[in-house]
């Protein structure tokens, strides 16, 4: 069995938090490949893609995924912070971390119409 500490994003229009868990598998996913996480609360719907594996010198090893249901690389997963602010809780309640807690989504930029 491999420990991974696996990386997630999830987002809203407003905010953004990475969460971490490690998760013992007895293969390493590869980039590209998709994994699903178990979530009591909201289900495991989503699978999250595999962007980055990273094999440290000390032996550990890190998989990244892609910002989840990023469609059209539109920088956010939730139209509503209410629905954001659910899925973070549950993935909590699952035993993820979230290192650096909730920041600002200065990544989209919400684009008005021309008048």
């Amino acid at each position: 069995m491999f420990e991974i500490e696996f990386s997630i994003w999830l987002a809203s229009k407003k905010q953004w938090v990475h969460l971490v868990k490690v998760i013992s598998l007895s293969t390493v996913p590869r980039v590209g490949e998709f994994i699903k996480f178990e979530n009591r609360v909201v289900g495991d719907y989503f699978g999250w893609k595999i962007s980055e594996v990273t094999y440290r010198e000390n032996g550990k090893i890190e998989v990244s995924t892609e910002l989840l249901d990023n469609i059209d690389q539109r920088m956010y997963s939730f139209e509503e912070d209410e629905e954001f602010q659910e899925y973070y809780e549950s993935y909590l309640a699952e035993g993820w971390i979230s290192p650096h807690g909730i920041k600002a989504n200065t990544q989209f930029v919400c684009r008005q119409p021309k008048a």
